[in-house]
């Protein structure tokens, strides 16, 4: 059996187990946070559910040593209650219902693909369950449904700052688009890039694929005739790298530009994007004390680093146990209206605040790749001065 699999399977039996981080002896008369988790244990995104499950439960450990939240001056008992969406839009809604039906669960933190966020959050909000998607840029994911929340900024706000960045940092003019049309998150930051990279005064051509093709050869020819000086690639990091390799191979020079979706731990090994930019939510030597002392802990307790995944998990998990101690109670719609009136919360991945609606106001990380790694460039604050202003 091949590695990988003996892994997905590993995973799957670790699911059938209910997570609790408190001891048998101090279950009896304590108030219970029940908190679903829909990630990804089968199918192509495996390794990030596994990255979310190890780190939700290093959050709840950490949460239950300190004894938050209380309820009346009782610690709650948090029980940590997995679910596989199985890389599926349909299992993942499937597994909303289940965990708001049957498991009883005070909020659900999931699922992780912008695609998969949107099911869920429809199947959520309409149970009228909290859920927090850790890692979902797309805006339809919270747009009319006040149950939902987000950790992570929108599309349209690293679309913004990638296109002032490519047309007035980096002084480009001429940039082609190459989307997944099929994918919901690159489609949508492929159309706040293009938006801004054209109200910034740069000629941007869009040229798309589907979900499947692994081909880009001809696409390559289409996407280079123009001569653009960058390339814009809003997809996922295995797409990203063979469309990278294909427009080195036709013999493209210039720039690549990508957003939250890319890898910086595996473009960052390759030739073809030294000098490349990109969004990250969040890196291992980022500033903040928050973010220092997250990176010590986990490695005291896990003996390896955190991941950007991880990050983001510990941030939501956080943002829901402050909700049930602002609201004294595991009641879903009273935890909801918790969430909302939040103060700003000095996270791990940064300083956010939900001020209107489940998105929050939130800065974003500037990446480069350098020789065999990638450095900071720059934080942008929220909201950047749009060109044409």
């Amino acid at each position: 059996m091949p590695r990988h699999s003996r892994l997905a399977v590993v995973l799957a039996l670790l699911l059938t187990l209910s997570w609790s981080c408190e001891p048998a002896a101090a279950r009896q008369d304590t108030p219970e946070v029940r908190l679903g988790l829909v990630a990804t244990f089968s199918g192509e995104g495996f390794r990030a559910g596994r990255d979310a499950l190890e780190a939700a439960r290093f959050a709840v450990d950490a949460a239950t040593a300190a004894g938050i939240p209380a309820i009346d001056g009782t610690p709650c008992r948090v029980t940590l209650i997995p679910f596989d969406d199985k890389d599926s839009p349909q299992q993942a809604a499937k597994g909303v219902r289940e965990l708001a039906a049957h498991k009883h669960v005070t909020a659900i933190i999931g699922p992780y693909p912008s695609g998969l966020a949107n099911a869920a959050a429809l199947a959520a909000d309409a149970v009228g369950v909290p859920l927090i998607a850790p890692a979902a840029t797309v805006a339809v994911v919270t747009t009319g449904r006040p149950h939902i929340f987000r950790i992570p900024f929108t599309d349209a706000f690293q679309g913004l700052v990638l296109g002032r960045l490519a047309r007035q940092q980096l002084d480009l003019a001429r940039v082609a688009v190459i989307a997944n049309r099929d994918s919901l998150s690159s489609a949508s930051l492929a159309d706040a890039f293009v938006k801004a990279f054209i109200r910034c005064g740069g000629k941007a051509a869009l040229f798309t694929y589907a979900d499947r093709d692994r081909d880009f050869a001809k696409l390559m020819d289409k996407a280079l005739a123009d001569a653009p000086q960058a390339l814009f690639l809003p997809n996922a990091t295995k797409e990203t790298i063979l469309l990278a390799l294909a427009a080195r191979k036709a013999g493209f020079t210039g720039t690549l530009i990508g957003g939250d979706a890319w890898d910086g731990r595996e473009v960052s090994g390759l030739d073809a994007f030294k000098g490349a930019y990109f969004v990250d939510h969040w890196r291992e030597s980022a500033p903040g004390a928050r973010s220092q002392a997250y990176v010590a802990a986990f490695k005291k307790a896990r003996k390896r680093s955190p991941t950007e995944i991880g990050a983001l998990t510990q941030d939501a998990v956080d943002v829901v146990l402050a909700a049930v101690a602002r609201a004294g109670s595991t009641d879903r719609e009273a935890v909801t209206r918790a969430l909302m009136d939040l103060p700003p919360h000095d996270g791990v991945t940064g300083t956010f605040d939900f001020v209107d609606d489940g998105n929050p106001v939130k800065s974003l990380y500037i990446t480069k790749v350098t020789d065999g790694g990638t450095r900071l460039e720059s934080t942008v604050l929220p909201p950047p001065e749009p060109c044409g202003k």
